[in-house]
């Protein structure tokens, strides 16, 4: 294990790729973890913090939030802290929470402080220290209506301070770097891999399907996701495999009319947020997932189903197709395609035996193989050695 001290500021929306990175990255380095949990941030991937703790600062995780302790052997739990801010006022003290942090990360003498995402405006003073910042971009080309006011400002200023950067996907590489103007050398590429967190969790079998009786849509539900293809294509398989169903398991605002799909009994929409233990039940057992995005960068969802060997059916934007090769990992297809979706699910559906190969593959190449976290995780380290010259 190298000495070097590293700061990994976390977020709870991305933590089905910060914990598995941090879970081989701790056994090769001195990594720290930091998440920010405040009334905006209470739930994601791996956290469903139900009250938050009454006192703002930065503490030890598991001596305010006992929903840390599942973690434990997963993550070095010692070496795991919460930047807490509460009240009416939280928004204005998360600037002192946030100096609060500075002076732990100068007065420990951290090395590297990697960011998950680009700071927030109550996040800028710890530009102070951005001459030792490495940034995971997760989505080197904005998705859909999320490329506007703040949020543009905060890229924009992200991408011109820091100096390096961590890409998880090869095809936006090039487009990345002609954007905002970025010299090739600061620009890292590797891979995201499967969210094996999610094995250590117990699933609640509650609610949930016959295994293989159905086909599974998971995540945040956003214009880009493209359930306005999967819906009426599930229309059109109904007519040929009634006994083919599809749960759509996820939390967001629709911006087409549902209502012709809401009371379709092979068609299950869970429209709320959904806890560890029923996403892994629901990936377990169903058949393959479906990613029918308009537009994507690389997917956590598509990791999702590969921590179980699923394969998935994707479109071909962004790096989905890097990340589900076509009849290698599962099917990758023509976006914003109605029947292009439906002829890809009506296949694996009648062909369980190439459903089972590409399980095989993804195991694997995902589970130990190059496409592991631990590969991804010594390219990082990697990139920290030879960028700051430790």
């Amino acid at each position: 294990m190298t000495n070097m001290k590293v700061a990994y500021l976390g977020k709870i929306q991305l933590s089905d790729t910060d914990l598995p990175f941090l879970h081989e990255a701790q056994q090769m380095a001195d990594v720290t973890y930091f998440i920010e949990v405040n009334p905006r941030f209470m739930q994601g991937p791996a956290y469903n913090i139900q009250h938050l703790y009454n006192k703002s600062g930065l503490f030890k995780a598991t001596d305010i939030y006992p929903e840390f302790s599942k973690l434990d052997g997963f993550i070095d739990l010692e070496k795991c802290y919460v930047l807490n801010t509460c009240g009416r006022m939280w928004l204005l003290k998360s600037f002192w929470t946030n100096f609060l942090l500075l002076l732990f990360l100068l007065r420990n003498q951290f090395k590297v402080v990697h960011l998950a995402w680009p700071p927030n405006i109550y996040e800028l003073i710890l530009y102070f220290l951005r001459k030792r910042m490495i940034l995971t971009v997760h989505d080197p080309i904005p998705h859909t209506g999320f490329d506007k006011g703040i949020a543009r400002l905060r890229r924009t200023l992200a991408f011109k301070l820091i100096p390096n950067f961590i890409l998880f996907n090869k095809a936006q590489k090039q487009e990345f770097i002609e954007l905002y103007h970025l010299d090739d050398q600061h620009v890292v590429e590797t891979r995201m891999s499967c969210c094996t967190y999610l094995q250590t969790v117990e699933p609640e079998i509650k609610d949930i399907p016959p295994k293989g009786s159905y086909i599974l849509f998971a995540g945040r539900i956003s214009t880009y996701k493209g359930l306005d293809y999967l819906l009426p294509a599930m229309k059109q398989i109904h007519e040929h495999h009634p006994a083919c169903k599809l749960i759509v398991a996820g939390k967001g605002d629709f911006h087409f009319d549902i209502s012709p799909y809401q009371h379709l009994d092979y068609i299950d929409i869970r429209n709320r947020f959904i806890p560890d233990n029923e996403l892994v039940a629901l990936i377990k057992n169903c058949a393959f997932m479906v990613c029918p995005y308009t537009n994507a960068t690389q997917s956590g969802v598509v990791m999702s189903a590969y921590a179980f060997n699923k394969p998935v059916i994707a479109t071909n934007v962004g790096g989905l197709p890097e990340m589900v090769r076509h009849k290698h990992y599962g099917l990758v297809v023509k976006e914003m395609d109605v029947t292009a979706l439906t002829d890809a699910i009506v296949m694996l559906w009648e062909n369980p035996e190439k459903v089972e190969r590409f399980s095989q593959e993804i195991k694997k190449d995902f589970q130990t193989g190059l496409l592991s976290w631990r590969k991804t995780a010594e390219d990082i380290i990697s990139a920290y050695k030879s960028r700051y010259y430790i």
